[in-house]
């Protein structure tokens, strides 16, 4: 359509319009001279009309149509797209055809425009005025032009200027939006601005420049073009430069505008983000230029009509608008970062968001009912993807009409949001402003209420309809309810105060958190059409239709009017609607702040409400709509062009001072591309509003649906959670400030011109860059760096190119930290309930001069106006010379209760040996060094943030060593006397932590002897020699480093003396022998040492530069009787070192120190004392604080004590042998325990009946009570495998004897019991009673001819022997006393003699009993009484006597470690033998802690020999290697529950120490169990792998059977699931026979990077895939499990666990003990029985439980169960199980000798199937081995709610087979 004069255009309706002139060329002729050829009549008129129009002579031949009197230097258009010839010149403008330009344009201004009829006035200060007069010559373009202009300039003070173009005595409409203005202020020398306009009479040219450049702004003086009719104003104006940003709501390609001519419409409409040139759902008629040097400006035209705004390659731009006046507001600067603030104070500053709602967000039109929308949530939190809100749009109405809930389709949803919300879920509801308005009030109360208060917007009474269906004058359309619908007219006050009401009584039945407002351009469906598009079927046609009137049809309806037909209330109300509070506004001024008048009310009636914060986003917005509400950018597609206009939307609405906005992310039309949402959900997790949101006709696209949108979404919104803190902060900023939360680069760096084209990068604030991929198929993309230091965020190395491809594969989103900068983090969580809780953290990015700046804002995330209140915090951070000052600058009780915990620092050059906290040495956390990337990151730190604090460190080790003071006469909880520490050679000085110290390393340890490094086959070797006092004497002048690198991740180091032979450890290793490739360390001494140069050495990890080892912090000693060295460590999270009774499995460093020397000591966890146990194992795991992990081993099996130093550091003090250290690299936990066993020889393989359960007591009066707790426990269904005989079942607690009193029949018994699977374990104890005769006791006569006893030394005092023996046939034997009731003697089990005698002894008892295993016990070795009287057992009536062990440097060494401390007499050798006896060819000083190591061999071989079966050894007292033998029970605990719970920790460490047959007395062994801890007992028994009830004679029976209905029960439930499990248990044990891995794992083997891990110890795992949790405290039926991140699922129930990566409360009623399968593991299952000899005929199942990334895999291990070289020789079965998407593959690996055949497979069971399969295809090979499909399709149940599978088979496990399910997933994906 076009509109010009009716006397002129009929002439030349020649077809020469600008669609045909768009054609033209270069070459082609000029169209003037095309005329003159065609027409000479035409040519003359044409030449009268333009000669009438321009007032000038034209010369039409000769003279450029491009001239300076006929074109401006770049064209206006003039009309609309699409108009001839004759209509361009018949409104007097100029028609030149040209490419890519305007064909009709508006004359220059000397012909069109305005004059300056007066000079400037100014009224009053910082006004001023100018009248304009109409130049008679101007362009009729309407027929209203004004005559005469006013224009008025006011100054806000030197940022601020506006400029008012208005008619003189004209009241015309004007924006009601308030503004926030400065006070205007005159002409200053400090304002960044001049302004001229030209003289009187002259043309009018308004011009801005800017002062301080003298940059022009805005210059109309060449460009002309102003224009003001009633309903058409146009001004057009020169830019400053090409680059120009701003203007919408628009889908514009790129952020810097196009200024080829391209128009822009601005009209809020209900329009996609489809397509160039299209207006959308709001207004914001600002734009930003920048104008040079780094200097921008920012120019907002206040008008709320149709706009548009069309480009010009001057560079230009034309502003036009159809209503009101022309009202431009300057904002100077001059930085674009000031601009922008100026802007955003005075429209408004943009509300704070609550805290919760920059978490992820979650919606969708179309879930059609509750359940789908619980399905949708419930995928995204078991898939472990953050979530903050969820919506509901108009779906959940009750026929879709606001503040209504479908209570069908949607039943629950008020208790759902109720329970979800406690979880930490809010909920925003949908509002649309239509209003269903044909409903009675007793159906629709809302709109009679509406009625009632006259809200409405209405008809000129002029024009109502004259059928308008009972509405009165009400506007009737219609959107989404199912009939007409009202539109509220949010200008009236009654309409605001009953729009709050409907919220407010909304929110009484929907308890939402935050309101979503849709449709509110407004929108209505159908306006001048047939219908609406949904309208129902069978009604009759109806549609809202626009009487033809001037505002619906004004007279240039801009470009938001495009196409034959269209008009401007297409989609929307008529213009001629009438609003406010007396009607007198009308909607064709309003429309487009229809969504801006809605949004207060909204979120005042939100917060009346809630009494909370909350948040409204809009999609109609206009400027200050940011003061309200949030935006999201409309309904877009998914498509990848759409992903990338939505960076440039953001960072549009940042600029238009609304930063809290967002995309749909992965596209709201169309069903999205898996690539596409992957990309998209990365991108989106860095929009301010974070939200998935498709519509109803696509199909389902929440992140949890595909595994790679999963991994994505989860990875890039866990950077965003980390980061909240800086985000909400930034919003602080924007709130308080006007600054923008997302930024483009420009911004930042305004004098960088390659930033101000870049809008495929972005920034949050100044720090945070984020650089999406934007590309399908891409995995790398170009990334532009601004000149300064820039740091990868993921990793912290530095950035060194402007320009770099950065890898970008799936999964990873490039994101980046700018130098300079510090932002603040928490620890993410599902929520931010939970994540406020994190401590917080800090990334310091220091720049090129070592300074970074950053600034925390904290409050309680909801309140409604907390600054204003003053409830927050704030501190501002800075980083400088490697320091960080904390520095509090508001604080209000808000932050009270937080700390900072972690920290990264990017490039620090060195590393540090100590953090230090004002100034003083930090110890609590810890830290961690990567020379690689030059980043320090700590953990843990716990310092209160409430007051201001440094944070710092140092380089230099001044480490203190505490002095080691000897244990005879000294007790840890009295203090070190100066005298003590003086006399010891050590450091006295009080004032300090450590007041006793060894001498630094200056004056202490050893010096290079000669500096030569030797080479040697497999290392080196270097001399040294003594530096500095003696601590105890005995000092070795002279001793050899040695180094032996035995492989890539095997490194031996060792002192040792020089030239003279000591005692080493006499245990073979099996010491790799390989040739070094790339080992992952190296071994570090001072350079180039010279004779006399301090020596040190430290071991670091190449790749990371982590120091693993390091003896620079000094305390090196070497003497004849006390060796010492100290390390410090790379973390804190050290395991192992025992055996002792540790609190936690994470050893905790205060400085404690702990023996080890193997003593009858029961584990007392929880009493406050460091104690040794039973056996030694010098070795600890250290897990690096980067998941990196590695272990040590010092081989030295003299008593010795280990001091955890807070450094932290780790001493050790030894009394004998050598210091050998090997060390293991790993780097991953299990692969350190493999390299560890593969050493000390891997761990043995258990007999399938050894992982049944097991029955024990001490005090089995007889058989028959025995028999009795065996019947007790089989009548109660309860499995056993195995029975005991403790030393009860002996004659006088003799070795190899049976009590043919008490347990007459006790070899028939076994016999027979073991027909029926139940097997026998009898007890040994090494003490022989020497004082029976021979006859009745011949074993001791064979022991004393085989010369098989520990003796006294050679230079013994006779006198002594004699006492203790009474010599005779005993010679020098030495006597002690434990359970028979004489003298004993101990057999020394280093002679080949004494094993031979012990074997032999077990083959004769053999004969006797036929047991199928043996318990050996007190041989560590225990004697009762050393030292004292008589002995605790003594009998009565005898002399007193006891084993007395005379002075002498091996009972009382120079330094008593602190075992004996433990002892009744403070010596070593209390409750065990003499250490100065003779157990040739060794003392027993220096093999006392090997003695059970030597006990199990000859027993493990004994037991292999007489069964001719594998059978089984356990043992109390171990050494490493002793697992290659034996299994271990963690001796003689209390029944308590602290003991349970330490059972955990001895287990995880005994898996650790390469003895994975581990386990604890149930129930207890001392003192009396209840029936409570028994019952839990028995559950967490059920897992151990050496699962045995066991307790002492002085204590109640506890066989579980004892207590039928609750112990009993429980016992069996959880025993009939071990029992199901032994396939995957048994194949664990495999595994770690033959790899050397754990059977039972701590957590963090699994999860090495989450910390949270780290100290977990009341939960474990059976390998990677099944984690128990039991209860550990009295009277608790739910306890807290954490889930570390991955797939769980219930065992019970297979449902899957939502929040993996969370702490959560599981159920766990008495008879029920927490367990979870994890996700990507096929665990093989056997029905269970009644023991292992029934359930090993019973056919097998699978548990397959689908991981996250659809895939499971799983191994079985089967053989006869009990063959000695099954494994060695591969008579075994194994077979794998993988299952990928929907296909479950058997491969038969191995099945030598038929191990296989018979076996079965029945049960199967999926966890984690999405859908119920459509059908089920098994394909089996046959005996033909051909391939024979089955259609399983009837044998299968599927359980919707837990996503289980259960599908009935009959499979041979000997052939390969494959099973298929059809259609179980919403999506199928290549995961291939």
């Amino acid at each position: 359509m076009s509109y010009t004069r009716r006397d002129t255009i009929d002439t030349f309706s020649i077809g020469d319009s600008e669609t045909s002139g768009t054609a033209a060329n270069e070459s082609a002729p000029k169209p003037w001279l095309r005329l003159l050829k065609k027409n000479a009549l035409q040519v003359l008129v044409l030449t009268a009309v333009v000669a009438v129009v321009a007032g000038t002579t034209i010369g039409l031949v000769g003279s450029s149509p491009r001239g300076n009197h006929v074109t401006p230097p770049d064209r206006i258009r003039c009309l609309e797209k699409g108009v001839n010839i004759s209509q361009c010149l018949g409104v007097g403008c100029v028609w030149e055809p040209e490419l890519n330009a305007p064909s009709c344009f508006f004359p220059p201004p000397s012909v069109h425009g305005y004059t300056i009829k007066t000079p400037p006035e100014n009224p009053t200060p910082g006004v001023t005025h100018v009248t304009l007069a109409l130049k008679n010559t101007s362009a009729r373009v309407v027929e209203d032009l004004k005559e005469e202009l006013l224009v008025e300039v006011t100054e806000y003070g030197g940022d601020i200027l506006r400029i008012k173009v208005t008619v003189p005595g004209e009241a015309r409409y004007e924006v009601p939006v308030p503004l926030q203005l400065p006070e205007v202020q005159g002409a200053s020398s400090n304002s960044r601005y001049n302004v001229s306009f030209g003289a009187v009479g002259s043309d009018f040219a308004l011009v801005v420049r800017r002062a301080e450049t003298g940059a022009i702004l805005f210059d109309t003086s060449d460009v002309g073009g102003l224009t003001f009719g009633d309903q058409y104003m146009q001004v057009s104006t020169r830019l400053a430069s090409p680059n120009l940003y701003g203007f919408g709501e628009a889908s514009h390609d790129r952020l810097k505008h196009d200024l080829a001519y391209q128009t822009w419409p601005m009209f809020s409409r209900d329009q996609p983000p489809r397509g160039v040139g299209k207006n959308m759902h709001g207004v914001h008629p600002l734009y930003m230029v920048m104008d040079g040097e780094g200097s921008a400006h920012a120019v907002l035209c206040l008008n709320s009509n149709a706009i548009e705004v069309e480009t010009m390659p001057l560079p230009g731009l034309t502003l036009r608008a159809i209503g009101g006046v022309l009202d431009l507001y300057f904002f100077l600067g001059p930085s674009p970062k000031e601009a922008l603030q100026q802007y955003a104070r005075v429209v408004g500053l943009p509300a704070l968001p609550p805290y919760w709602a920059l978490g992820f967000q979650l919606s969708r039109y179309g879930y059609n009912s509750l359940d789908n929308l619980k399905a949708a949530v419930s995928r995204t939190r078991r898939h472990g993807i953050p979530q903050d809100v969820q919506y509901v749009d108009i779906d959940h109405m009750d026929r879709r009409m606001d503040f209504t809930y479908d209570d069908v389709n949607f039943a629950g949803l008020p208790q759902y949001i109720r329970d979800v919300k406690r979880q930490g879920l809010r909920f925003s509801v949908i509002l649309d402003p239509a209003i269903n308005a044909e409903m009675s009030p007793q159906e629709y109360p809302v709109h009679a209420r509406g009625l009632q208060e006259d809200v409405y917007i209405t008809w000129p009474q002029e024009m109502v309809p004259g059928e308008n269906y009972g509405a009165g004058d009400i506007m009737l359309g219609y959107v989404w309810p199912d009939n007409r619908t009202a539109f509220p007219d949010y200008f009236r006050t009654s309409t605001r105060d009953w729009w709050q009401g409907e919220v407010s009584r909304l929110h009484e039945t929907l308890e939402f958190d935050g309101l979503w407002l849709d449709m509110n351009e407004p929108t209505n469906i159908g306006t001048n059409e047939d219908h609406p598009s949904n309208w129902p079927e069978d009604r009759p046609a109806w549609s809202l239709v626009c009487p033809r009137s001037r505002w619906d049809d004004p007279p240039y309806g801009t470009a938001a009017v495009r196409g034959k037909g269209k008009r401007l209330s297409d989609k929307t109300l008529c213009m001629v609607g009438r609003q406010g509070e007396e009607r007198e506004l009308r909607h064709y001024d309003l429309h487009s702040l229809y969504g801006w008048s809605q949004t207060e009310p909204t979120l005042r009636g939100l917060q009346t409400a809630t009494q909370k914060r909350g948040v409204v986003v809009s999609r109609a917005t206009y400027p200050s709509s940011g003061r309200w509400a949030g935006h999201w950018l409309g309904y877009n597609t998914a498509r990848w062009a759409d992903l990338h206009h939505s960076i440039i939307g953001m960072l549009e609405f940042n600029m238009f001072a609304i930063p809290y906005v967002g995309a749909d992310i992965c596209g709201y039309f169309d069903d999205t591309l898996e690539d596409l949402c992957q990309r998209w959900m990365e991108l989106g997790a860095f929009y301010p509003f974070s939200r998935n949101h498709n519509d109803i006709k696509a199909k389902d696209q929440d992140p949890g649906l595909w595994p790679s949108v999963t991994a994505s979404g989860r990875a890039a919104l866990q950077i965003r959670y980390t980061l909240l803190p800086y985000l909400y902060t930034l919003h602080h900023l924007a709130s308080s400030q006007g600054l923008p939360v997302v930024r483009p680069l420009f911004v930042e760096f305004p004098n960088d011109t390659r930033t101000l084209t870049i809008d495929d990068q972005f920034l949050w604030g100044s720090w945070f860059m984020v650089v999406p991929v934007i590309k399908a198929g891409t995995t790398s993309r170009k990334v532009y760096f601004p000149k300064c230091v820039w740091y990868d965020y993921h990793n912290g190395t530095t950035v060194n190119n402007t320009l770099e491809d950065i890898a970008a594969p799936r999964t990873h989103v490039p994101v980046f930290v700018r130098g300079g900068g510090i932002l603040v983090s928490q620890r993410p969580r599902a929520n931010t309930l939970l994540s406020r809780r994190e401590p917080f953290g800090l990334t310091v990015a220091p720049d090129h001069e070592g300074r970074a700046e950053g600034l925390l804002y904290w409050d309680d995330g909801q309140s409604i106006q907390p600054t204003e209140t003053g409830h927050y915090f704030t501190a501002n951070i800075t980083y400088v010379n490697e320091s960080i000052v904390w520095t509090v600058s508001h604080a209000d009780g808000v932050a009270d209760e937080m700390v900072l915990s972690d920290v990264r620092v990017f490039g620090v050059d060195r590393r540090p040996v100590h953090l230090l906290v004002a100034g003083d040495r930090w110890t609590t956390g810890d830290w961690h060094y990567d020379a690689s990337t030059k980043v320090l990151a700590m953990y843990d730190l716990g310092i209160p943030i409430k007051t201001g604090f440094t944070l710092s460190w140092k380089d230099e080790m001044d480490f203190k060593i505490p002095c080691p003071i000897s244990y005879k006469d000294w007790k840890e909880d009295v203090a070190v006397r100066e005298a003590e520490c003086l006399t010891s050679n050590c450091i006295w000085d009080p004032d300090t932590k450590v007041p006793c110290s060894i001498p630094p390393p200056s004056d202490y340890g050893f010096d290079f002897e000669d500096g030569v490094v030797r080479e040697t086959e497999k290392g080196f070797r270097v001399l040294l020699k003594k530096r500095g006092p003696s601590l105890f004497g005995g000092e070795v002048g002279r001793v050899t480093f040695e180094i032996f690198r035995y492989s890539d991740v095997t490194l031996r180091f060792k002192f040792y003396q020089t030239g003279v032979e000591r005692y080493e450890v006499p245990i073979e290793l099996n010491l790799p022998d390989e040739a070094l490739h790339e080992p992952l360390y190296e071994v570090v001494l001072p350079q180039d040492p010279e004779a006399g140069d301090l020596f040190f050495f430290y071991v670091v990890r190449r790749d990371t530069g982590t120091i693993l080892f390091d003896t620079r912090i000094g305390g090196l000693t070497f003497s004849e009787q006390f060796l010492s060295v100290t390390t410090t460590l790379p973390s804190k999270n050290v395991y192992g070192m025992g055996e002792n009774a540790h609190d936690s499995f994470r050893h905790v460093f205060k400085g404690e120190t702990w023996p080890i020397f193997s003593r009858d000591q029961g584990p007392e966890p929880g009493a406050g004392r460091q104690v040794n146990l039973y056996g030694a194992h010098p070795y600890y795991q250290c897990l690096e604080n980067d998941g990196r992990a590695h272990g040590v081993l010092l081989l030295n099996s003299n008593a010795m004590d280990y001091q955890m130093l807070d450094y932290p550091a780790i001493s050790y003090r030894t009394i004998g042998g050598i210091l050998d250290f090997y060390m293991m690299v790993g780097p991953e936990p299990e692969s350190v325990v493999s390299q560890y066993t593969r050493l000390i020889h891997r761990p043995v393989m258990p007999p399938y009946w050894a992982l049944g359960f097991q029955l024990c007591r001490y005090g089995y009066q007889s058989l028959e009570e025995l028999q009795a707790a065996v019947n007790r426990t089989r009548d109660a269904g309860i499995p056993q495998d195995v029975q005991y005989g403790d030393i009860d079942y002996m004659s006088r607690r003799m070795d190899f004897t049976v009590d043919q009193e008490h347990f007459a029949g006790f070899p028939e018994y076994v016999r027979r019991v073991k027909e029926d699977g139940l097997r026998f374990i009898v007890i040994l104890d090494p003490a022989i009673n020497v004082e029976r005769p021979a006859e009745e006791y011949p074993t001791h006569q064979r022991a004393l001819a085989a010369d098989a006893y520990i003796k006294w030394s050679s230079d013994t005092n006779d006198s002594i022997v004699h006492d203790n023996n009474g010599g005779g046939d005993l010679g020098s034997t030495m006597l002690g006393y434990v359970w028979p009731d004489n003298r004993t003697a101990f057999p020394n089990f280093f002679k080949t003699s004494s094993r031979d005698w012990w074997v032999q002894e077990i083959a004769t008892f053999y004969h006797t009993v036929e047991f199928d295993g043996l318990w050996i016990d007190m041989n560590e070795p225990a004697n009762f009484g050393t030292n004292e009287d008589q002995p605790w057992n003594w009998p009565g009536g005898r002399d007193p006597w006891s084993l007395v062990c005379p002075e002498s440097r091996w009972d009382d060494p120079p330094y008593v470690t602190k075992a004996g401390a433990m002892g009744p007499t403070n010596r070593l050798s209390d409750k065990t033998l003499c250490l100065a006896a003779s157990e040739e060819p060794y003392r027993h000083y220096d093999v006392h802690n090997l003695y059970g190591w030597a006990q199990t061999e000859p027993t493990h071989r004994a037991v292999k020999s007489l069964t001719g079966k594998r059978g089984l050894v356990v043992t109390r007292s171990t050494f490493p290697g002793s697992g290659h033998w034996a299994g271990h029970w963690l001796g003689d605990n209390r029944s308590n529950w602290t003991d349970m719970a330490h059972s955990i920790t001895g287990m995880l460490e005994f898996n650790l120490f390469g003895m994975p047959y581990v386990g604890a007395d149930i129930c207890g062994f001392f003192q009396n169990t209840t029936e409570e801890l028994c019952e839990r007992w028995m559950e967490l028994g059920a897992f151990y792998p050496y699962s045995r009830n066991h307790n002492q004679k002085d204590a109640f029976d506890q066989d579980p059977g004892l207590w039928p209905d609750t112990v009993g029960k429980s016992s069996k439930a959880a025993l009939e699931i071990r029992y199901r499990l032994l396939p995957y248990l048994y194949t664990l044990f495999y595994q770690a026979n033959t790899e050397g891995r754990t059977v039972v794992r701590p957590l963090l083997h699994e999860f090495p990077r989450d910390r949270r891990t780290l100290s977990v110890d009341d939960q474990f795992l059976w390998g990677s895939a099944f984690m128990i949790s039991p209860v550990l405290q009295e009277g608790v039926v739910e306890r807290v499990v954490y889930f570390p991140y991955d797939a769980w699922y219930d065992y019970y129930t297979g449902t899957p666990i939502e929040w993996p990566g969370e702490y959560l409360n599981v159920s766990a009623p008495r008879n029920i003990i927490p367990l979870h399968i994890r996700g990507g593991h096929v665990l093989p299952t056997q029905r269970p029985a009644l023991n292992t000899q029934l359930s090993r005929k019973e056919p097998f199942g699978l548990l397959v439980a689908i991981g996250l990334d659809r895939r499971a895999s799983g191994l079985l291990f089967w053989d006869d169960g009990e063959g000695i070289d099954t494994v060695p020789e591969r008579d075994l079965g194994l077979v794998e199980f993988s299952f990928v998407q929907n296909l479950l593959t058997m491969s038969v690996v191995e099945n030598v000798n038929g191990n296989l055949d018979g076996l079965r497979l029945m049960d199967l069971e999926f966890l984690g199937v999405e859908m119920k399969p459509s059908a089920i295809f098994l394909k089996q090979e046959g005996d033909d081995l051909l391939s024979h499909e089955i259609d399983l399709t009837n044998n299968f149940t599927y359980e919707v709610q837990a996503m289980r599978l259960r599908v009935a088979v009959d499979i041979e496990l000997k052939r390969n087979f494959t099973i298929e399910l059809m259609d179980i997933w919403y999506y199928t994906v290549d995961i291939s």
